[in-house]
């Protein structure tokens, strides 16, 4: 078996395995477990043993997960691996199922030295195929060798490897350390996308008082209504696109100003949006002009910016409620076509609809950002977690020796005067000094008072809360330190010839992170402001950081369910030096805003659904043009599942589906463990993690749930029993298959198909004579 990459013009191939037809049968494995655990093993601790491995770099997504005990007897290790839930149902589709075979090597991450990653196999042999479960023996044969011994749990042989080849490897290659930064530097990109011939929704209506300004586009069949209220009390299904065109500008001066007033008012008409059962049939889109940045279009609306993160925020929260576009002078009249793209977000410049997709930045080995060792460095936040380690990778890797940090306590801050006297420790000068970022007059004041020559903007707060719980105050409280803050250092700085202007964003504007509808709209806003800059001629480069490790940042009160979710999401928490060395060579892009995260492409892989993000870095099956971009209907392949079931039969499948869903969202290990008439408050449920238990149902179920549908449905058989009625009524019959064909005994011919699959998607005989 040889590969190359694809595309590759150079004829090299690699070569990956090589394999033997033979008649003769392999010897039997020679593995004992009458006795289990083996006699005089030492039990090794594999609780938590995920999070230490990923803080290795190993990190394992959710189906891989699967040591669950492991002893050690002088050099051999012993292991019991199982499947997660989720994945016993494939197994039978496997010699090895590739997860339970991968877990059966983790005892050796274990041990205290190096380890190592498989590189070499040779003589596999395969007794059994459709295992679950395993019982291992990991004994060495050789240097960085080991033989692979796996039963069932019975003691019946499954499969063995004479010798398995290991390599210990650079922690730096797993992760991204210096150099290894391919998955976590990005920069969004708006790539072209065809555009589908004729609208593709069921009707348009057009929201608010800026109607005029897309009236041509939606033509004359387009009903308008100047509030959702009016929309409500017509008479008339709710049309399948609603088009909200966000007026550019704002009577408020200013532009901090401007941002908490259409924020908040775009917050109002989400939160009323969601609320209003009639509309879950429906997509709210958010019209812009010049809120994003092109390869051709600067950013001219900086306010409807903040806009989009905060929209970006209630999509992920409601898939397929909200959409966003962005338009330019020429574009008006392909919207109507636009709408019909399975896109959560596009610009549509010159006639064309551009998608918004993530792709790998490169950084300059042979640039270097230089720190002027004669002027300052203002660093907001500086008392903080990551305004600290900026501050002292500084001083300690770049030389800078002046320093000005600044906080709303400034040397009242936990741990500001440790800090203080570890930088001078260095060889710094440091001052410290009490100022909120936010207020206009202290920042001019401070910049009067110093020769700024670069400036690293790290300060935010944090008040998440899902979409219908926010409110004005909590929306403008976490807005100010990175609109208002950020605003104010843009103006007070400009006329300086800064050698950089630093802002620390996050993926939450990027992504649209659930639960952080303000947070997002502020990073958004940040990563605007900086190719606003950059159009200028001034310095400026926006980090939006994924998730540090616990202690660092915005993730310090992060515990350990919090770290493995980060895993299994697919953003593993950065480590400090990996931040720091994506710090630096974010610099050297010469971009104006970066993805600064961590992303595990596999884990995303392993998604239904791929964020329309990731579409550029995952392949993915051709996309069909979707009406709404919301969910039609339930899940055929479910229902057919069900239908041959009694009520309690499918009730029971319900429950499963239903406690599965919820072991992932909780980070347990299997569904068995939650119980199913426990309150979901008493099972650790909040507003969030009901947002995500929801969207999951949807996915699995096709049907339209409910924000609310934890606290309505306050159990996991309660909600079992709300999905059975919604799927199939309330006194729904069970379909029973018909026999269609008499007894085949005196057939004289019996025509048999063999094919690859059943016609017309069906999943066995039985509905496949259904179909018929």
């Amino acid at each position: 078996m040889h590969a190359r990459p694809e595309g590759a013009t150079d004829g090299v191939w690699t070569l990956h395995a090589t394999g033997t037809l033979s008649d003769t049968a392999p010897a039997g494995v020679d593995f004992d477990t009458s006795v289990w655990p083996p006699a005089g093993a030492v039990v090794l601790d594999t609780e938590g043993c995920y999070e230490r491995f990923a803080a290795r770099g190993f990190a394992y997504g959710p189906l891989f997960q699967g040591l669950t005990a492991a002893w050690r007897a002088g050099d051999t290790l012993y292991a019991e691996v199982s499947l997660p839930e989720e994945g016993i149902e494939d197994a039978a589709g496997f010699a090895v199922h590739p997860a339970l075979l991968d877990a059966a090597l983790h005892p050796g991450l274990l041990t205290d030295d190096d380890g190592g990653l498989p590189f070499s196999w040779e003589g596999v042999s395969l007794d059994a195929s459709g295992a679950t479960a395993l019982r291992v023996r990991l004994a060495p044969v050789g240097e960085n060798a080991m033989s692979v011994a796996a039963v069932d749990p019975a003691g019946r042989p499954v499969v063995s490897v004479a010798r398995l080849l290991v390599r210990p490897v650079d922690a730096d290659q797993l992760t991204g350390g210096a150099g290894q930064l391919r998955d976590a530097l990005f920069r969004l990109e708006w790539n072209p996308v065809p555009l589908p011939e004729g609208a593709g929704t069921a009707g348009v209506a057009l929201l608010g008082p800026d109607m005029d300004a897309l009236a041509d586009a939606v033509g004359d069949g387009a009903v308008r209504y100047a509030t959702l209220a009016d929309l409500l009390a017509a008479d008339a299904p709710v049309p399948g696109a609603v088009l909200v065109p966000l007026t550019v500008g704002s009577d408020v001066d200013g532009m901090p100003g401007s941002v908490h007033a259409r924020t908040a008012a775009v917050l109002a008409l989400l939160q009323e949006w969601v609320a209003e059962e009639r509309f879950s049939g429906s997509r709210l889109v958010v019209v812009t002009r010049g809120a994003v940045f092109t390869d051709d279009a600067p950013v001219t609306d900086l306010a409807a910016a903040a806009v989009l993160g905060l929209v970006r925020s209630a999509q992920t929260e409601n898939p397929g409620a909200f959409g966003l576009v962005d338009l330019d002078g020429d574009s008006d009249l392909v919207l109507a076509r636009a709408l019909a793209l399975d896109e959560p977000q596009l610009a549509l410049r010159g006639g064309r609809a551009l998608a918004a997709r993530l792709a790998r930045a490169a950084a300059d080995p042979a640039a270097e950002t230089v720190w002027s060792s004669e002027g300052t460095v203002l660093v907001t936040g500086g008392t903080g977690g990551l305004g600290g380690l900026v501050a002292r990778h500084l001083v300690a890797e770049r030389g800078v020796r002046r320093l000005l940090l600044t906080s709303r306590s400034g040397l009242a801050a936990t741990g500001a005067g440790e800090l203080v006297a570890e930088l001078e420790g260095l060889g710094a000068e440091v001052s410290v000094a009490a100022c909120d970022v936010a207020d206009r007059d202290a920042v001019a004041a401070l910049v009067a008072e110093h020769p700024f020559t670069a400036v690293v903007h790290t300060a935010g707060v944090l008040d998440d809360g899902v979409l219908n719980s926010l409110t004005g105050e909590r929306l403008a409280a976490v807005l100010r330190p990175k609109v208002d803050g950020a605003w104010n250092l843009h103006e007070a700085t400009r006329h300086l010839d800064l050698d950089a202007f630093v802002v620390f964003s996050s993926v939450a504007g990027v992504f649209g992170g659930a639960g952080q509808a303000n947070y997002a709209a502020g990073n958004a806003f940040l990563d605007a402001l900086t190719a606003y800059r950059q159009s200028l001629g001034l310095p400026a480069i926006s980090l939006a950081w994924g998730p540090w490790q616990q202690g660092a940042g915005m993730t310090a009160g992060l515990d350990e369910r919090d770290v493995r979710r980060a895993a299994e999401s697919g953003m593993p928490l950065i480590t400090i030096e990996q931040g720091l060395a994506l710090f630096d060579a974010a610099l050297t892009t010469g971009e104006a805003a970066l993805v600064t995260s961590r992303l595990d492409l596999a884990a995303f892989r392993g998604r239904s659904e791929i964020p329309a993000l990731l579409r550029g870095l995952i392949r993915t099956p051709v996309r069909r043009a979707a009406a709404t971009g919301a969910a039609e209907g339930a899940d055929a392949g479910l229902v057919q599942r069900l239908a041959r079931l009694d009520r309690e039969q499918r009730h029971e499948v319900l429950l499963d589906l239903v406690r599965a869903s919820a072991a992932l969202v909780l980070g347990h290990a299997a569904g068995s463990d939650i119980d199913a008439d426990r309150a979901f408050r008493d099972l650790g449920f909040d507003s969030l993690t009901a947002v995500e238990l929801r969207n999951r149902l949807r996915t699995a179920t096709g049907l339209r749930l409910s924000a609310t549908m934890v606290f309505d449905h306050p159990t996991l058989s309660a909600l079992a029993d709300h999905l059975l009625t919604e799927l199939f009524g309330a006194e729904a019959e069970t379909l029973t298959p018909v026999t269609l064909l008499p007894s085949t005994d005196d057939d004289p011919i019996v025509i048999v198909g063999m094919a690859c699959r059943f016609p017309g998607d069906v999943a066995s005989p039985e509905d496949l004579w259904r179909l018929v």
